[in-house]
């Protein structure tokens, strides 16, 4: 069976597909992923085959766009100026950039690669012929391609994230706004032709997916590549808190937010051994750090997660559902996921403290990161939640399944037996 991954060019919108690549590879399946050219590394670091014909938009140039446009609306929850969108360096006045000519100019342009993307894909799909396709949450280019190929096709969630959301900034990527399908001949696409979803969420915090067939997935925690420091397998004599902040907080909102130093003060202020995880940059901007801080660049945070009595962290659903699956109680900051249904989805998966990162304070910020560390109902709840997931089909048990949904287009969910 041929299998074709599509992905976008946001890590923690695919990463939680890289197991379901390892399982159908090691069953005898042949899986290449349709990639944007900057995604082909991580890929193949994660030994999934990539074949860079996709572009799109660039999302850190997006969002840091739109950051500068709330900036000059004064609706900006950040203190002092925005990132340049190019160059992600603050800017000294706001009319150091030209908004409205280079909006119109990304817009045009990212509207031409968008339209280049659905071709790439729609070209390789037609010269390897797969069987089955399986999109994120950014890549619908698989959808075109299953429609085409008259194949089955699945949109993998990280979690959290639905077929049929109705707020803007969680149903992006799901709609084809260039026209693409109709321009290569098929039927003008929407998310209500969804017909599966792989989605790994608790049941109790399930997302939105409307008529789409969800398929439970067991969440295997993937991050990237790394090895594991000594000091790390040695059981710590204190409790330890891994504070997560992403390579693309920093991209997209600068180094200076203040949630983040008052996440790294209450930590240090328990006692506990606490373990940053950031770029070089956002470790830099922090200045100097509390005695009981360590800190880790680019590490894999699965391996890091698996621990901790607690962790804190930027609030992407990569990061929550991981910190789910291993039963790690957390404090999650949201920045580009800032929204009461979002903060609500976590709240309701269990073992979490959801604050919004813009609005939340130094002693907001201490009182739940205290909150979960020392209070046995959030233990107890993430470890529920845990074995719940870990109740759902591994990746390996969707193959025999995935294999007669190729076969003869229909989905047998006997061929899954939930647990190990």
């Amino acid at each position: 069976m041929k299998v074709l991954f599509t992905v976008s060019d946001w890590v923690g919108h695919y990463y939680c597909m890289v197991p379901l690549g390892w399982a159908l590879q090691a069953a005898g399946h042949e899986v290449r992923v349709a990639c944007p050219p900057p995604q082909s590394g991580a890929l193949s670091a994660a030994g999934l085959t990539p074949v860079p014909v996709l572009d799109g938009l660039d999302m850190t140039y997006c969002n840091r766009l739109a950051r500068y446009q709330e900036a000059v609306e004064g609706r900006s929850a950040l203190p002092g100026l925005p990132l340049h969108p190019g160059t992600g360096r603050p800017v000294r006045s706001l009319d150091d950039f030209d908004l409205a000519a280079e909006s119109k100019r990304f817009w045009l342009d990212a509207a031409r690669r968008v339209r280049a993307s659905f071709d790439g894909a729609v070209g390789f799909g037609r010269a390897w012929g797969p069987d089955l396709v399986v999109h994120d949450l950014m890549a619908p280019e698989g959808a075109l391609v299953a429609r085409l190929a008259g194949v089955p096709a699945l949109y993998c969630s990280a979690g959290l994230f639905g077929a049929a959301e109705t707020e803007p900034v969680l149903d992006t990527g799901l709609e084809d706004v260039t026209g693409s399908f109709a321009r290569h001949g098929a039927a003008p696409w929407d998310r209500g032709q969804i017909e599966y979803v792989l989605d790994p969420s608790p049941a109790r915090s399930l997302p939105p997916h409307g008529a789409a067939r969800r398929i439970p997935v067991r969440p295997v925690p993937y991050n990237g590549p790394g090895s594991v420091p000594d000091w790390l397998m040695e059981p710590s004599a204190r409790p330890r808190i891994a504070v997560l902040w992403g390579y693309s907080a920093t991209t997209m909102y600068g180094p200076h937010v203040p949630a983040l130093a008052y996440a790294v003060e209450a930590a240090a202020a328990t006692g506990a051994e606490v373990v940053l995880t950031a770029s070089a940059e956002q470790v830099a901007a922090l200045g100097v750090l509390p005695g009981n801080v360590r800190v880790l660049t680019g590490f894999p945070v699965q391996l890091l997660l698996e621990t901790c009595t607690a962790v804190v962290h930027h609030g992407g659903a990569n990061t929550v559902v991981g910190a789910l699956a291993q039963g790690v109680p957390q404090v999650c900051l949201t920045l580009s996921m800032d929204l009461p249904v979002y903060r609500e989805r976590v709240h309701r998966a269990g073992g979490a403290v959801v604050r919004s990162a813009f609005e939340s304070g130094r002693e907001q910020i201490g009182e739940a990161v205290t909150a979960v560390l020392h209070e046995e109902r959030y233990r107890d709840e993430a470890r529920a939640v845990a074995a719940e997931l870990e109740a759902y089909p591994a990746p390996s048990q969707l193959v025999a399944p995935l294999e007669r949904l190729a076969r003869d287009g229909r989905w047998d969910p006997s061929l899954a037996t939930a647990g190990r």
